[in-house]
C-alpha cells in the first residue's frame, strides 16, 4: 500500500518536534497503518465500520485513510467511471463547510492543486469527492527523511507558487499553506491540498479577526489578529519552505505551548536559517515582516526558479509622514526592491524606441508631476501639486475632496524594471496593469512600460476620509498617465536641477567598496536606484541603503524623531526605524533652499534636500543596536558630498 496523506480532517493541537502547535491537519504514517495514526495523533478510529457500503448510490468505500475531530477520509472507488477518488465528510454533520470547500475547489483545475470532482449527499450527510493521489505530505517526507535539498525545495516551492497564483488570480486565499498541506508524488509533482478553511478574498468579513491557518505557518499579520489574504499565503509557502529546507518550523516547535508561538509569529522573528545557505535571500522575501514587502505568488515563481541564488528584498520606507492640511509631513521614500536604470542618461531597455508608451531616451529627465492630469482627479475635489517632497522621481498631489470631509494623497513613482517580473516581460510591449490588493489604507495600481519601466499610482486617506474610493484615484491618475503615453514619451523637465543638487549625484558613489564590504563582511555590487537617486548593497543578513529626499526643515520637526547631531559640517539626525527588521537610519541635511513654485497650504516653503544612509541586520537585537554603524557610513557620506 502506497503511504498517503489526508490534510484537513482537524484534531485537537498536537506539538511535535519539528513543527509545532498545528490546527486541523492528519498523517498517515507508512508501516503504522491506522491503527498507529489512532494511537499516535490520540484519534478515535474505528476500522472497517462502513467498509463497502456504497455512497449517493456511486462510491463504495473500501478503506478508511482516517478520522479527526471535523471529518473522516476514505478511500473509494468511483462506480460509474471505475476509478479511485476520496471522499471526505464532515463528523459534524456541517454540510455547509463541504459546499464551501467544494465550491471553491471546483474553481480550480491547477495542475498543482488536489481536483475537487463532486459533492454528494446521501441521507444526512455531505461527502466531497477528490482526485485519489498516491503520495506523502511534505511534513512526512521531512520527518521520516530528514531536511530536503535546495533544488528540490525549489522545484516544489515553484508548484506550490504557481498553485497559489491561480488561486489568487481567482480571487482565492488558501489560508493554511503549511507542510500537511502539500503532497508530494514519487516523481516529485506537488499538490496543494486542503481547502477547507480557504475563502473568496471578496466575501466581507463580519465581527472582528479570527486566526486561521497554522501556528507554525501562520503569518505575522494574521497572528496578530488581522484578515488572511493573498500576501498570507506567500508567507506561509515561504515558511513551508523553510520547514522543508531547516526541518523545522520558522516559529518553533510549539513546546512551550502555542500561545507562545503566536507572540513569536505577531513579532514576525522567525528563528535563523542554519541549513539555507543560498536559498535563505529566497526565504527572507518570501517571509517578509510586512505583507507589502513580499512578493506575489507569481513572483514568487520567478524567484524559485530563477538561477540567481539571492535575490533582493524588497526595501522598507525609512520613514512615513503623510502630507496633511496644516500639520503633516509626506509619505516615505521610494518605492524600492528594484534593479534600476543608470544615472542619468540611461537608454530604454527591452528594445524599445523612445517613444509611445516610453520613459523616453533618458527616463531620469521625466518630470513626475508633469505626468499627471489633475483633470483626473477634479472629479473628486480640489487636487494641488507639491513638487518638492520626496525622492527626485516622485510626485505627491493631495486632493480635498468635494464635500469638505477630508484629504486624499495620491503619489506617482517613476521606478526601473523589476528584477523579478511575474512574467518575462515582451520587448516593446506593455504589461498589463496591476491591481494589488488594497492594504494599510492605501490602493495602488502599477503598470511596466514597453521600455521595462514601470510608473506607480498609490492613494491614501490623509485626513479624515476613511470612506474615501482611493482605488479610483489612483485608477483615475493612472489612466490619464496611460493616455499621455500613447501620444509619446512623458514630458520632461523644464527647469534643470541645480549645480548643487542631490540629483547629480550618483548615490552608489557616496560610500566606497572599503567601506559597504567593512559593514557586509564581503564586496557586493550595489543595486542602483532609477536616476541614480537610490542605492543599496546587500549580503545577508544585513543591507545597506543611501536614498535622497526632499523635506521640510527636519531639524526642529517633532514629526522626524531621533538625536540631532552634526557630523562634519552637516546637521543630522539619528534614529531607529521603528517596524519591519531592526534598522537604523541617519538623515544628513544636504542643503536648505526655497522652494521656487507654489507649496501645499500649511506647509512650509523651505525645503532641505536630505540624503538618508541606513543599516537593516535581521540578525539584530533592535535597531538602536545599528545606531552606531549607521552613523559611521554617514560619516563617509558626508565626506562624499558636494
Amino acid at each position: 500500500m502506497h503511504p498517503r496523506v489526508l490534510a484537513g480532517l482537524g484534531h485537537r493541537c498536537l506539538t511535535t518536534p519539528r513543527y509545532g502547535c498545528c490546527l486541523p491537519s492528519i498523517r498517515l504514517d507508512a508501516g503504522t497503518g491506522n491503527a498507529g495514526l489512532a494511537v499516535r495523533h490520540g484519534i478515535s478510529y474505528t476500522p472497517g465500520v462502513d467498509k463497502g457500503r456504497v455512497v449517493a448510490n456511486r462510491y463504495r468505500l473500501e478503506e478508511e485513510l482516517g478520522r479527526g475531530g471535523m471529518g473522516v477520509v476514505w478511500r473509494a472507488v468511483d462506480l460509474e467511471l471505475g476509478r479511485q477518488v476520496t471522499l471526505k465528510r464532515a463528523l459534524s454533520e456541517d454540510a455547509g463547510q463541504i459546499r464551501r470547500e467544494a465550491r471553491i475547489g471546483a474553481g480550480l483545475l491547477h495542475s498543482n492543486v488536489v481536483t475537487v470532482f463532486d459533492t454528494v449527499g446521501d441521507g444526512d450527510a455531505q461527502w466531497l469527492v477528490t482526485e485519489y493521489l498516491a503520495a506523502r505530505s511534505l511534513e512526512e517526507l521531512v520527518d521520516d527523511g530528514g531536511p530536503l535539498p535546495e533544488d528540490r525545495v525549489r522545484r516544489i516551492g515553484a508548484q506550490l507558487a504557481a498553485a497559489l497564483a491561480d488561486m489568487h488570480a481567482r480571487g482565492i486565499v488558501h489560508r493554511d499553506v503549511k507542510p500537511g498541506n502539500v503532497l508530494v508524488t514519487a516523481d516529485d509533482v506537488a499538490k496543494l491540498t486542503d481547502l477547507g478553511i480557504a475563502r473568496w478574498t471578496e466575501v466581507t468579513r463580519t465581527g472582528g479577526a479570527q486566526l486561521t491557518g497554522t501556528l507554525g505557518y501562520v503569518a505575522p499579520e494574521v497572528a496578530d489578529g488581522a484578515e488572511a489574504g493573498p500576501a498570507s499565503d506567500v508567507f506561509s509557502l515561504g515558511a513551508t519552505l523553510y520547514a522543508a529546507i531547516e526541518g523545522r518550523s520558522p516559529w518553533g516547535s510549539g513546546e512551550d505551548g502555542p500561545f507562545a508561538q503566536m507572540r513569536r509569529a505577531a513579532g514576525g522573528r522567525y528563528a535563523p536559517a542554519e541549513r539555507a545557505g543560498r536559498f535563505e535571500p529566497v526565504l527572507a522575501a518570501l517571509m517578509a515582516r510586512h505583507p507589502a514587502d513580499r512578493p506575489g505568488a507569481a513572483e514568487a515563481v520567478t524567484l524559485l526558479t530563477a538561477d540567481a541564488p539571492a535575490p533582493r528584498r524588497p526595501r522598507r520606507r525609512l520613514r512615513r509622514r503623510l502630507l496633511a492640511g496644516a500639520a503633516v509631513a509626506v509619505v516615505a521614500a521610494l518605492v524600492a526592491g528594484f534593479v534600476l536604470v543608470r544615472w542619468l542618461g540611461t537608454t530604454t531597455t527591452g528594445g524599445a524606441s523612445a517613444g509611445a508608451n516610453t520613459l523616453g531616451a533618458d527616463p531620469a529627465a521625466t518630470d513626475p508631476c508633469a505626468a499627471i492630469a489633475l483633470n483626473s482627479l477634479t472629479g473628486f475635489g480640489k487636487p494641488f501639486v507639491d513638487p518638492e517632497v520626496l525622492n527626485f522621481s516622485t510626485c505627491i498631489v493631495t486632493t480635498t475632496l468635494a464635500d469638505k470631509t477630508g484629504q486624499v494623497q495620491t503619489r506617482l513613482d517613476l521606478t526601473g524594471p523589476l528584477r523579478y517580473p511575474p512574467r518575462p516581460p515582451v520587448p516593446g510591449k506593455m504589461g498589463e496593469i496591476e491591481y494589488p490588493e488594497a492594504h494599510d489604507g492605501s490602493c495602488e495600481r502599477a503598470i511596466s512600460l514597453a521600455d521595462a519601466n514601470r510608473i506607480v499610482v498609490t492613494s491614501r486617506a490623509v485626513t479624515d476620509a476613511k470612506n474615501a474610493p482611493f482605488c479610483s484615484f489612483s485608477e483615475s491618475v493612472l489612466s490619464g498617465v496611460l493616455a499621455t503615453l500613447a501620444n509619446g514619451p512623458l514630458p520632461r523637465r523644464t527647469q534643470p536641477f541645480p549645480d548643487w543638487s542631490l540629483a547629480r549625484v550618483d548615490a552608489c558613489g557616496l560610500l566606497d567598496e572599503a567601506t559597504t564590504s567593512g559593514v557586509l563582511g564581503r564586496v557586493k555590487e550595489p543595486d542602483r536606484g532609477f536616476g541614480g537617486w537610490s542605492c543599496s548593497w546587500e549580503h545577508v543578513p544585513r543591507t545597506i541603503t543611501v536614498e535622497y529626499s526632499r523635506e521640510w526643515p527636519i531639524e526642529a520637526d517633532e514629526d522626524v524623531p531621533g538625536d540631532r547631531i552634526r557630523i562634519g559640517n552637516r546637521t543630522a539626525v539619528v534614529a531607529p526605524v521603528p517596524g519591519g527588521n531592526p534598522e537604523c537610519a541617519v538623515k544628513v541635511v544636504h542643503r536648505p533652499y526655497t522652494a521656487p513654485l507654489a507649496v501645499l497650504p500649511g506647509t512650509p516653503q523651505q525645503r532641505e534636500e536630505v540624503a538618508a544612509v541606513s543599516v537593516e541586520d535581521t540578525a539584530a537585537a533592535g535597531g538602536d543596536a545599528l545606531c552606531a554603524t549607521a552613523r559611521s557610513l554617514a560619516e563617509v557620506l558626508v565626506r562624499r558630498l558636494p
